[in-house]
């Protein structure tokens, strides 16, 4: 009966023993021990150290040092090879008898001690390289627990600071509707209701398929168009074959809004905002497109919200920071976003 180890230490004993009785066998013969002396031998000897491996195992597993190198360790060492001799000893006297105990067994308990000597050793070295791998994959997975913990807590600050960012601008476009067109008010409202209900039950961290997220935005530009009349016009281009992508919802959300802060505020003319999907050898690549006016003063000192928490969002789900990019072309803002494969 084994003593409480794992299968995988269970097995590994084991496999050592038979090895190590084989070999024990193979040399006995070769050095003309007799044929039932060699397989008495083999099979006694490999039979304690498997017993005595397992004792130590346990030992330095419930009762182990603080350190790999110490006086103790070695004590307990050298009474298992002792023991080993006493019960080897005791063994073949019985089985052989004195005489031919006294010329096969007496003359090797010098090199026999030696040899169970440093295969308990390498028994109790097996033990402390193990242990410290052990030590190492709990603290990996502490530390991976905890980065989670904290991406989560991060995530749901992002989520609780960017649903109350919408909220407030589109109740302040509401409130300026209330008076100029009660009728066009009410639909904002009940769009808006809409909205909130497909977006308040998302979990940040839960992915959803870009066409739904698509249909987000579109009702969320509904919302806008009422604000912005004919002003507000909307070009979608996006391929077939990524539709099915998951995506972090309320993604695209704050880069229209930004678009349309940026778009239409400091122009009294048309706006049109493009929004792009498609797949490349990268990923599935998003791109934003609005008209800005470069002498546009809001533009220079908005705190840039909308931006900033779609790429701490990226980073923190992909762990890469290179996700979201900008660039000017032409009097043009165009905002891109890379999901990763």
């Amino acid at each position: 009966m084994f003593i409480r180890t794992s299968t995988r230490v269970q097995l590994l004993f084991i496999g050592c023993t038979v090895l190590a009785s084989l070999v024990l066998f193979c040399l006995l013969l070769v050095n003309h021990f007799p044929f039932d002396i060699a397989w008495k031998d083999a099979l006694f000897s490999g039979l304690i150290i498997s017993i005595l491996s397992q004792v130590l195992y346990f030992i330095q597993t419930y009762y182990h040092a603080k350190s790999q190198v110490n006086f103790s360790n070695f004590g307990l060492i050298f009474m298992l090879t002792a023991f080993y001799q006493i019960m080897i000893n005791s063994a073949f006297k019985l089985v052989l008898g004195n005489e031919r105990w006294t010329h096969y067994i007496l003359p090797y308990e010098g090199p026999r001690a030696c040899i169970v000597f440093f295969i308990l050793i390498a028994i109790s070295q097996y033990w402390w390289i193990n242990k410290n791998q052990q030590i190492q994959s709990q603290v990996q997975q502490q530390l991976i627990e905890q980065e989670r913990a904290l991406t989560k807590a991060e995530l749901d600050n992002i989520h609780q600071q960017l649903q109350p960012h919408f909220l407030f601008n589109s109740l302040n476009s509401i409130a300026a509707l209330t008076e100029l067109n009660p009728k066009e008010a009410n639909r904002m409202i009940l769009l808006l209701s809409d909205f909130l209900r497909g977006t308040l039950r998302k979990d940040i961290q839960t992915l959803v398929p870009i066409s739904e997220e698509i249909e987000q935005v579109k009702r969320y530009l509904e919302i806008e168009k009422i604000r912005f009349g004919h002003r507000l016009k909307t070009a979608f281009d996006i391929t077939d074959d990524c539709l099915q992508t998951p995506v972090p919802p309320l993604l695209l959300q704050p880069l229209i809004e930004n678009a349309i802060k940026f778009g239409l505020y400091g122009s009294t003319g048309e706006v049109t905002i493009s929004i792009r999907v498609s797949t490349n050898e990268s990923g599935v690549s998003i791109e934003v497109q609005n008209p800005y006016d470069p002498d546009y003063v809001q533009y220079k000192t908005g705190k840039g919200f909308g931006l900033t928490s779609v790429r701490r969002r990226l980073s923190l789900l992909y762990n890469q920071y290179d996700l979201l990019t900008t660039e000017k072309q032409d009097r043009l803002f165009i905002t891109k976003i890379l999901i990763p494969q």
